[in-house]
Formats: structure tokens, C-alpha cells, sequence
């Protein structure tokens, strides 16, 4: 059975959106809707050269999401035919309204179809707003219908509540299942707080009602800090596919252009322990376990539904190889290793503050170094 190796996070510096919704966090920064299309340094084929399954040791889970609407970006179908075309495992975040674009990608061989899956973001009143509402069903079953995967997710907003019945019916007969709920976060806030008006109690009760394993198993890690060693910047990257440039995680330290050079070797450094208030997009990361035996729960089981009539919204293949987990193709670093790391990546952070840093930091940084060459 294919197992993961490496779990790659490709953003798309895209600033356009068909969608205004108004709990996304995009749209709390206007610098998001400008309308811009990215300038692609690198071709499809140079960026599967570059995440190509002889340089990543093994297959990856490839997340492609843009600060915008995925599929409006240009020639978007040709990176992922050509990542497919390595092996990997792709997951596209889209609204599912760009129909020309996803028929191009549902053109794609069927073999290539059963590991690309669509985690579509069910934005209920947006859609029902601009009339898109079967636009996004018909979507939906193109997808399945190809041999493809397609789950549906929709945000919790307390906007939405009294259309949550709607919504049921709507999924139903639609989807054969009720959507997944996720998490509402507000990242205005230094805590990547939960964005509601509603006490937790109250929250839970509401949104409880659509028996989404997704929500249940966020709802245990949303607003919890990690502290175990985490092996994002080793087992997994943060890639900006306009560019290259590759962080260790959504936060993190730089890691340099993984795209330029794909001969080499590629510049791995764990994390270690994570700077962020929680690990808001562990339902991924923790379950297909950044940090090992951060839960048992599996990115496959969540990701899924049961239809009515027996079939799956994810293809087996797809969900057999989201259902692996990280350990089990890579080697986990002894407690002196992880210590090592841990300070070789405080080194890191601080190398790249501004030239101009306190005398305090430059104390931090001579003790880490001495620190570090006792580790050794």
C-alpha cells in the first residue's frame, strides 16, 4: 500500500475571489482582493522536477490552496496534472464554481482522477445569493462521476444558522450525506480565536447536529498549543508555488527556493516546537501525524462520508493513502536530536531577524551557540 512521505503545502499568491463571504479570513485582509493574477517563476514541469518522488524519498500529500479562489488561477490545471503525473496525492481547495476549469481537470486520465481529491468549500450563503447553488451541486457529482474525490465542507457561521435545516435538506439530496463542519478562526487575533458570538456550549449544541467526525475531532485540538516535537520543515513544507520559497510550516523559518535547484538535495529542518497559539489546521498535519502520536484519529475517516446509498465520497485508493501516517515511512529523531533541532532552529529565527536586532537577541544567539556546540 503507497504511504505518505511528505506532506507539501502549496499557497497560490492569487488575490482574486469570486466569493466575499464574510467569516473568511482572507477577507480580513484587503490586501487579498487585488485582483492579481501570480507570476509563475517555475512551469508545471519544473515544479514536479523539483517535488519529484525520487527527491522527496516517497509520495507526498499535496495541499494546493490559493489566498483567493484556487481555480481562477491560470494554468492551474496543468501544475496539477503534472504533480499527479509524479505519484502524489493532491488536495484542491476551491468554492467549485469555476466549472471550466474544474472540466478541465476532470479531463485528466482516470488513474491520475483517483488520487486527485476536492475539498469544496461549501460557502451555502454566498452560493444561494449569486444563484450558484446548483452550480456547486452539479460540481459536486462531475467530480464523483469522473473518479475523483470530493468532499464538502461548510463554516459554522452564526450568519448561517437559521438556514441550517436548509442546508441539511439541500445536502442530502444533493450529496447523499450532510456536510462536514469546520472551524470558524478569526486571524485578527494573537489567540486564532474561534469566530462566533456564541459561548461554547451554545456553539457545540448548534453545530453538533450535522455528526461531522471532522468538527469532533477540531473541536479537541482548535485553541490548544502544541508542545510535543513537530516535524513540520522535515516531513512537511510550506511552498509558495509562484516562487518557491519554502517555509518550514505556515509559520516558521525560510528555508530557501526548493524549485530552482531540483538536483539537490532538498534543505530540511524540523521545527520542532511550534511557535502558533494551536495547530488550527491539525485536522491535516496532526492527523496524518506531524507529531507522532499526536492522535490516533486518521485525515482519510474525517475527510469521508457514507452516501445514503452505500458509496464513499473519497475513492478507496485515495482514502487507503490518506489514512497513512508519516511514521510510517519516516525515521523519528532521538530525544538528543530533537533537543539539537530545537536549538539549531531558535539559531535560525534569530540569523533572520532585520540586521538591526537588540543586543538582547544577539546575547540569546551567542548562548544558543553555545548551547548547541555542547549538543554536539
Amino acid at each position: 500500500m503507497e504511504k505518505v512521505k511528505k506532506i507539501i503545502l502549496i499557497h497560490v499568491p492569487i488575490s482574486i475571489c469570486n466569493f466575499r463571504c464574510h467569516y473568511c479570513y482572507l477577507a480580513q485582509r484587503k490586501e487579498c482582493y487585488q485582483g492579481i493574477q501570480p507570476h509563475m517563476k517555475y512551469t508545471p514541469q519544473q515544479v514536479a522536477a523539483a517535488l519529484s518522488k525520487d527527491r522527496l524519498s516517497g509520495l507526498a500529500f499535496i495541499n494546493i490552496c490559493a489566498a483567493g479562489e484556487t481555480l481562477l488561477t491560470e494554468n492551474i490545471d496543468l501544475y496539477i496534472k503534472a504533480l499527479a503525473e509524479e505519484g502524489h496525492y493532491i488536495e484542491v481547495v476551491t468554492n467549485l464554481t469555476i466549472t471550466p476549469m474544474l472540466e478541465k481537470i476532470l479531463q485528466l486520465d482516470a488513474v491520475l482522477l483517483k488520487r486527485i481529491e476536492f475539498k469544496c468549500s461549501f460557502h451555502y450563503l454566498e452560493l444561494k445569493e449569486k444563484n450558484l447553488l446548483h452550480v456547486f451541486a452539479e460540481n459536486v457529482n462531475k467530480i464523483w462521476n469522473a473518479g475523483a474525490s470530493a468532499n464538502i465542507e461548510i463554516t459554522p457561521s452564526d450568519e448561517l444558522i437559521p438556514y441550517i435545516d436548509e442546508v441539511k435538506e439541500f445536502s442530502m439530496k444533493h450529496f447523499g450525506a450532510l456536510p462536514h463542519i469546520t472551524i470558524a478562526r478569526d486571524d485578527r487575533t494573537k489567540g486564532i480565536d474561534y469566530l462566533t458570538n456564541l459561548n461554547m456550549d451554545e456553539y457545540d449544541q448548534t453545530w453538533s447536529t450535522f455528526k461531522s467526525g471532522f468538527w469532533e475531532y477540531k473541536k479537541t485540538i482548535f485553541g490548544k498549543k502544541q508542545r510535543n516535537f513537530c516535524y513540520a520543515g522535515m516531513w512537511s513544507l510550506y511552498v509558495n508555488l509562484a516562487t518557491g520559497v519554502a517555509r518550514q510550516c505556515y509559520c516558521g523559518n525560510i528555508l530557501g527556493n526548493i524549485f530552482e535547484n531540483p538536483n539537490e538535495p532538498l534543505r530540511e529542518k524540523p521545527i520542532g516546537k511550534c511557535s502558533r497559539a494551536h495547530c488550527y489546521n491539525g485536522h491535516a498535519l496532526l492527523t496524518l501525524g506531524l507529531i507522532p502520536g499526536a492522535t490516533q484519529i486518521r485525515y482519510g475517516d474525517i475527510r469521508n462520508r457514507i452516501k445514503e446509498d452505500g458509496s464513499e465520497w473519497l475513492q478507496p485508493e485515495l482514502k487507503a493513502f490518506f489514512n497513512t501516517k508519516l511514521a510510517e515511512s519516516n525515521s523519528e529523531y532521538s530525544m538528543r536530536q530533537k533537543r539539537k533541532a530545537i536549538l539549531q532552529n531558535n539559531i535560525d529565527f534569530l540569523k533572520q531577524l532585520p540586521t538591526k536586532v537588540t543586543r538582547k537577541a544577539h546575547r540569546v544567539l551567542d548562548e544558543l551557540r553555545k548551547e548547541t556546540k555542547r549538543e554536539k
